[in-house]
């Protein structure tokens, strides 16, 4: 039952079918704006100009489609926000799921960040992407999210340990305690990668910002 002073926030927002779905939505739109402007401007002297338009209200419809289906086309998770409880559900099969965690009762918390080495159109090279591993009893979740370089404060995000190249912990050429160190935090970037949630920036700080009010346990700091 939710809370009456419950914030639920969207996880996934730009979801594996909005990021098919816009370049197919770009390509017809190229080639339909194309057709239908060969037909009005007429001309081999009119191809390159056409093909201009065509690329322009190509990438305008591609525009707003992506703001449309943020908005009507749901990824199936989102993350509530309460007093006591964050609980994260997923409604994407059948039968939808959700993980509660109770902030009254012990909650482990692993954060680590790293930097964004190769550019990608969600993410520059530069970025930086933290992510927290909540844990409690046998319940985990991964969530995160991306801050540009200019925005990335490290008193702010002072929480968040520097992940290392996995290379240096495969050859294990860091001192024994940040080994285990990153082997946990290694571990943890795992089920990121694999199921991990994305969160709007501004969410992510309100819930780091929750996780710091309470009475959490900081791991691996």
């Amino acid at each position: 039952m939710a809370e009456a002073s419950e914030r639920s926030f969207p996880l996934d927002i730009e979801h594996s079918g909005i990021q098919l779905a816009l370049p197919l939505i770009a390509i017809a739109s190229f080639i339909g704006l194309l057709w239908l402007l060969s037909n009005v401007l007429r001309g081999e002297e009119n191809s390159c100009l056409n093909v201009m338009l065509a690329v322009a209200g190509a990438l305008g419809l591609m525009a707003v489609s992506d703001s449309v289906l943020k908005r009507v086309w749901k990824s199936g998770r989102t993350l509530s926000l309460s007093e006591h409880r964050i609980t994260v559900r997923d409604e994407r099969a059948k039968g939808a799921c959700e993980v509660t965690f109770d902030l009254r009762q012990r909650l482990n918390v692993l954060a680590w960040r790293f930097t964004i080495k190769r550019s990608s159109p969600r993410a520059p090279r530069g970025s930086v992407l933290l992510a927290l591993q909540l844990l409690q009893d046998d319940e985990s979740v991964a969530l995160y999210t991306l801050v540009s370089a200019r925005e990335f404060d490290e008193a702010v995000f002072a929480e968040f340990v520097q992940l290392k190249p996995r290379s240096s912990v495969i050859q294990e050429k860091l001192p024994l305690r940040e080994l285990a160190q990153q082997r946990r935090l290694l571990q943890a970037e795992e089920q990121r990668w694999h199921e991990g949630a994305e969160m709007r920036r501004q969410d992510f700080i309100l819930l780091l910002e929750k996780l710091k009010a309470s009475h959490v346990e900081w791991l691996e700091r």
